[in-house]
């Protein structure tokens, strides 16, 4: 008996220690990194950022934080990172490159193997129009759906096929951003700067809802779907400032019927911009340092109160 309770305390006290070892917040090492976009690997056990400034992919571990480049400085070709994510089913990573300022940068979908970091292949719009690929989300059948802001409208990256086709364009989703999906598969939820969060029935391709004529839904960067509800960064609107909110929809996931704060007037939600669901867990890029960064020319000027980026850590 008193060996059982020995062997129950350890036990115990081990699962104690790996629920304290989890990090509520991680703090990146380099200062000038400038993440744009972030993806959970839940077979890697560890987060993906892209770098606008470095034009590279890190990785950070989830337990410890320890962090180290998926891909080096442009390496492959890869130019100022956006999106990002990962499939663990398929062992692949995907990632945007380009910049939203160069009108003459080219806008790529790159693919990674997930476990050697390896380029599978790169993708581009071949058309001559304007483009800027920005987000990405994959359904259950492993087709990517991207936003392109420039253009108003949604790629598609069919599984099994080797190119870019545009899915949809309209002016009822202008200069589209973060981008979710039901988990029926059935929905896109598309954050449109002007529109706000606009509902796309993928069988119809049919807009369900009306635009947003308030404040709760415009301005949106990073955009996920978890357990039936919207969760959002909200970066844009001067009026609301920078926030974490969640966007609850209504019973049939076609219209957002309120809003809850998660997170606001906190100095460490300084310019976020889009953040991924980790198991139960909301992991936001807290402060971006976009400030810091000249987007013209890439160059970025720290100051004297610059800080690290700090990935904040939220239980949904």
């Amino acid at each position: 008996m008193k060996n059982r309770t020995v062997v129950f305390i350890i036990i115990l006290f081990f699962i104690i220690s790996c629920q304290q070892s989890q990090p509520t917040e991680y703090v990146l090492d380099e200062i000038d990194l400038v993440p744009e976009g972030i993806a959970y690997s839940q077979k890697m056990k560890a987060f993906y950022l892209t770098s606008i400034t470095k034009s590279k992919i890190i990785v950070v571990d989830q337990k410890n934080g320890k962090q180290h480049d998926f891909i080096a400085e442009q390496e492959f070709g890869f130019t100022p990172g956006c999106g990002i994510w990962v499939d663990d089913l398929q062992d692949k990573l995907y990632a945007v490159g380009g910049f939203y300022k160069s009108s003459t940068a080219t806008s790529f979908l790159y693919s990674f193997e997930l476990s050697t970091g390896q380029l599978i292949k790169k993708y581009e719009i071949t058309d001559t129009g304007d483009h800027f690929l920005n987000d990405m989300v994959i359904d259950n059948k492993s087709n990517i759906y991207l936003t392109d802001t420039k253009a108003s409208s949604i790629y598609l990256l069919k599984s099994g096929t080797d190119s870019l086709q545009q899915y949809f364009a309209s002016e009822e989703i202008q200069y589209p951003n973060g981008i979710a999906i039901s988990e029926d598969f059935s929905k896109l939820y598309i954050a449109s700067h002007t529109q706000g969060i606009r509902v796309l029935d993928l069988a119809t391709k049919i807009i369900l809802n009306e635009k947003d004529t308030t404040l709760s839904s415009k301005g949106i960067d990073g955009l996920e779907f978890y357990n039936g509800n919207l969760y959002a960064i909200q970066n844009a609107i001067r009026a609301t400032g920078y926030n974490f909110r969640k966007l609850i929809l209504n019973k049939t996931q076609d219209h957002i019927s309120g809003v809850e704060i998660i997170d606001y007037n906190n100095p460490k939600l300084d310019v976020p911009l889009t953040f991924c669901i980790a198991g139960t867990k909301a992991v936001v890029i807290g402060n971006s340092n976009l400030q810091y960064l000249n987007q013209d020319n890439l160059i970025f000027t720290p100051t004297d109160s610059t800080k690290n980026t700090r990935l904040l850590v939220y239980e949904l």
